[in-house]
């Protein structure tokens, strides 16, 4: 399974030949490199079709891929594929070259989300909607690849007011432990299936002194991922999206009872079952540390798969749930998010290109390259990955996938830090952190939210 992965993810080391371009890299081959402006269409004979995404090599080697493709069916065309850092980099590169129309088609993260509703009164918008309600994004709703994606993810990801905006190209498992087959199968362990099982499971490690789990504190972001599960089972019974409208309408608080189950229960995890110093591991190191067998699981996402796979080809892994509640039933399913999503800019140099490149991505043949480098599980359906991992791993705990509660989360501006970014916070527990206390941290939450209402 793992070399299948290796295979298909991270075939060979990439060589870029770099120039600058809005604020990144640009990996294109055949880009314009005259004195054309930011604005040209045309680079010599050719029409150039400007493409901005971040850096990510599985994704950018298969992106060049398709571009070498596209360009050789339509050698009219060229095309310009821009890349920059990830994260606060990116949006800017974002932000600079919409409102500046120097990019034909943009690469977003998680799809559309996080769009104020009639019962979210001073909410921040987001910028895709701030960009589609200024005539910035081409509405592609009679484009006639869009019938080439799965209905529900469309509607899900790539939908505002009726009108699909956006193709979102994968979704990406997010609330589960990776766990060293080895290990249990030594140990006559099997995967748990409710909370107490999976406790009982930690406990059993520990006795037989094995680190149950591994989580990249230092970069913060990794502890939400189990908290993800916990959210998604736990609040509002199972149906987060209502506890979240509940926030908004003072039906429901960050210290009711379920609220603070999250938090005691995340609590548990990292008070007696992670990896000590787990709030000084970096995000880079933690797959080495599960590879290596240095913990039984490993709190990530599915996309790191290819990542552990290359750190030991040997080593058999699988991926569960974290198990949130006694009822097994509904732990049985994963929350996660969607990724890659291409919008194509309305006033963009070349919004023609840009849609025939589109219609060319959605080919099923053209996409399935893709799919298969990023490690997503597919937005086409019967798209053939040839990934066991997914098939073996994923699959079978596809069937009611969830949003996360990031995803879905709609936050208030100026929220306070123990609330800021659609997070929980876990980090802000004891060891790592001030409260003792999952009650205490929840109080102080509940305050925040109270505190940056409108006045």
């Amino acid at each position: 399974m793992i070399k299948k992965i290796t295979a298909l993810v991270l075939t060979g080391a990439l060589t870029l030949s770099l120039a600058a371009c809005g604020g990144g890299n640009n990996n294109g081959g055949g880009a314009a490199t005259g004195n054309e402006g930011a604005g040209s269409k045309t680079a010599g004979d050719k029409k150039v079709v400007k493409i901005l995404h971040w850096k990510q090599e599985n994704i950018n080697k298969a992106m060049e891929e398709i571009n070498a493709a596209f360009m050789e069916k339509y050698p009219e065309y060229t095309i310009e594929y821009t890349t920059t850092g990830p994260d606060d980099e990116y949006k800017q590169a974002q932000r600079a070259r919409i409102t500046a129309n120097d990019v034909d088609i943009m690469a977003d993260l998680s799809g559309m989300r996080l769009s104020p509703k009639d019962w979210t009164p001073g909410a921040k918008v987001p910028d895709w909607q701030q960009w589609i309600d200024s005539g910035l994004i081409a509405d592609l709703s009679d484009q006639s690849f869009v019938k080439n994606w799965n209905a529900n993810d469309i509607a899900q990801a790539g939908t505002y007011n009726d009108k699909v905006y956006a193709i979102p190209t994968g979704k990406v498992a997010m609330s589960g432990l990776f766990y060293n087959k080895q290990i249990f199968e030594d140990n006559g362990l099997s995967v748990p299936q409710t909370w107490s099982e999976f406790i009982k499971l930690c406990e059993d490690l520990k006795v037989k002194g094995i680190t149950p789990i591994g989580v990249a504190g230092k970069d913060v972001w990794p502890l939400k991922l189990p908290v993800f599960a916990l959210q998604a089972k736990i609040l509002g019974g199972g149906d987060q999206q209502k506890w979240i409208e509940g926030v908004w309408k003072g039906e429901t608080a960050y210290n009711d009872a379920e609220a603070v189950e999250v938090l005691e229960k995340m609590k548990t995890l990292q008070d007696n079952y992670m990896i000590d110093g787990f709030m000084g591991i970096d995000y880079a190191s933690a797959p080495s540390i599960f590879a290596t067998g240095k913990v039984a699981m490993l709190a990530d996402g599915s996309w790191d798969a290819p990542t552990i796979a290359t750190a030991n080809p040997d080593l058999k892994f699988g991926y569960f749930p974290v198990p949130a509640t006694e009822d097994a039933a509904k732990n049985s399913s994963f929350v996660g998010k969607y990724d890659v999503t291409w919008y194509v800019a309305e006033k963009g140099p070349n919004k023609e290109g840009a849609l025939k490149w589109m219609e060319f991505f959605s080919q099923p043949e053209n996409y399935t390259k893709f799919v298969k480098a990023a490690g997503f599980i597919p937005t086409q359906d019967n798209i053939a990955t040839e990934s066991e991992f997914i098939d073996n791993e994923i699959a079978p705990y596809l069937g009611d996938f969830e949003l996360a509660y990031e995803i879905l989360m709609i936050n208030r501006e100026n929220v306070g830090e123990h609330l800021a970014a659609e997070g929980v916070h876990t980090e802000y527990l004891a060891p790592g952190g001030e409260f003792q206390s999952a009650k205490e941290l929840a109080d102080v939450q509940q305050k925040e939210w109270e505190a940056s209402a409108p006045k």
